[in-house]
């Protein structure tokens, strides 16, 4: 953790109070303290409502200055008009730190300052108090204890991994995990800084740069307003911890809809282009495409360069992906003569062994799975892979056991979910540990359903899957860019 910041305290506070919740849950901040329920917080809630007794089963309290405490948190859901009364009696109360959620102060006009942003500002800066918003959704920890979470912005339960946001979007922070049991990807932190009228994503670099829990960060930006500062620090940062972004901005349609979400001025998005390939940001469009990068980042396995080798038992998935890779600027090189006739002796003889490797859907489950890869991750000749085919077979399973070269697997005939359990682990887990001994991410293709039984299998055993060819090239090649820039600024170091 990194404690020293002011923002630790924004998402590790021990009671926090909330505005704006009613008994009916439907009210942001009903649902947002029903989020922190679910999340298994343990801390002490206040809510504060002027007519009822309790809310959602708490105690409420007429004012602020009725608590029995100083809040380490205020989360406001109230109407913009009414906000800077209640920082008032906030900074009475002696509270250092708020979460605005309300909109309403320079979204809806389209006036980049008005007089209730200047008015809280003000306040704020009276009473020593910092604020994120207004216009957001708060912030989640998967880290706030062992096995809790604090969380007013998303309404799952979210594995915990090292991946952590700043969005200016509440939605991009909390909607992409809408669907976690679809998700390969594990989240640290997530703060929506709304309109950053007094924190803003410059702030949650500095803290993210430090944190133990964050190894990637991800950004959706749709302005800067200390883009000096921000410059300075992803230079620091992305040596050492890789930083994606979307930028939304630069089309006549893009820019009037930021002015009436945020109120947003955007940049010249040709600008934003320099900045993010001078600095080593991953720059992604879509908003997939920033998942599958994220994903491929977050297990920490990182290609030494772009030479990728595909594995497929198909032809014309091989043929698209090599394709598409030199297309993207990953390099697909033809395999020396040594090593294709290291892979002649396993491969079919109507395989292809020159690159992409060809199977021609000769499906020797242990040769497929464990004997290319590792000889192509030992050959020195590729710095990741992509293999295509990774189908379910539970319906051939006995005709494959038969065969002499799968005896060691002959345990496995009952096709039982427990011993088709055992197998995944002795198919998947020596390729994964040779990806990490190796240093060379291997990301796999099923085209059935990503949740089908074999494919939920391999990505509980660890796999990297995605479900047709086009996505994970299109991510690598992301990884690979940013690969190089790290390179480059380590050689010349």
């Amino acid at each position: 953790m990194n404690k020293t910041h002011f923002l630790h305290g924004f998402l590790n506070p021990k009671s926090v109070a909330f505005y704006g919740a009613n008994n009916k849950g439907n009210s942001l901040a009903a649902i947002q303290i029903m989020n922190l329920i679910k999340s298994g917080y343990d801390g002490i809630i206040y809510p504060i409502h002027l007519k009822l007794d309790s809310v959602m089963g708490f105690k409420a309290y007429k004012s602020i200055l009725d608590l029995p405490q100083v809040p380490d948190l205020v989360v406001i859901v109230l109407a913009a008009k009414i906000v800077p009364q209640i920082f008032k009696e906030c900074g009475e109360k002696g509270v250092k730190r708020i979460i605005l959620i309300s909109g309403g102060f320079r979204e809806l006009t389209g006036d980049y300052e008005n007089s209730l942003t200047d008015e809280i500002k003000d306040i704020a800066n009276q009473y020593d108090m910092r604020f994120i918003g207004p216009n957001c959704l708060g912030v989640f920890n998967n880290w706030f204890g062992e096995n809790n979470a604090f969380n007013t912005a998303i309404w799952e339960n979210i594995t915990k991994g090292n991946f952590s946001i700043a969005s200016q979007s509440g939605t991009l922070s909390s909607h992409i995990w809408f669907d976690p049991d679809s998700l390969d990807l594990g989240l640290s932190k997530s703060i929506s800084v709304g309109n950053e009228a007094n924190i803003d994503i410059v702030d949650c670099l500095e803290y993210y740069k430090n944190d133990d829990h964050t190894k990637v960060i991800g950004l959706y930006i749709e302005e800067l307003k200390r883009g000096k500062r921000f410059i300075e620090l992803v230079r620091e940062i992305t040596t050492q911890k890789p930083i994606l972004a979307i930028y939304v901005g630069g089309s006549k349609a893009g820019n009037r809809a930021l002015q009436s979400h945020t109120g947003s001025l955007a940049g010249d998005i040709r600008i934003f282009d320099g900045v993010f390939k001078e600095t080593g940001i991953i720059k992604t469009d879509f908003i997939q495409e920033f998942l599958d990068v994220a994903m491929i980042l977050s297990r920490g396995i990182l290609p030494k360069s772009n030479r990728i080798g595909i594995i497929t038992n198909s032809g014309g998935p091989g043929a698209m992906a090599a394709n598409n890779a030199e297309k993207k600027g990953l390099f697909v090189p033809e395999l020396s003569e040594s090593l294709q006739e290291k892979l002649k002796e396993v491969l079919p003889s109507n395989g292809s062994s020159r690159n992409p490797v060809d199977c021609a859907f000769d499906m020797n489950l242990p040769y497929f799975y464990v004997e290319l890869p590792d000889i192509l991750m030992k050959s020195g000749e590729i710095d990741a892979i992509v293999q295509y085919g990774v189908v379910g077979f539970q319906d051939v399973l006995d005709d494959y056991l038969k065969n002499d070269r799968i005896a060691p697997y002959a345990e496995f005939q009952n096709q039982s979910a427990e011993v088709i359990d055992i197998l995944t682990q002795k198919l998947i887990l020596p390729t994964l540990e040779n990806s990490k001994k190796y240093s060379i991410p291997i990301l796999y293709v099923n085209p059935m359903s990503f949740t089908s039984p074999w494919s939920i299998r391999l990505r509980k055993n660890g796999a990297i899957l995605f479900q047709l060819w086009d996505r994970p090239i299109n991510a690598l090649a992301k990884v690979c860019e940013y690969v190089a820039f790290k390179n480059k600024i380590i050689n010349r170091e």
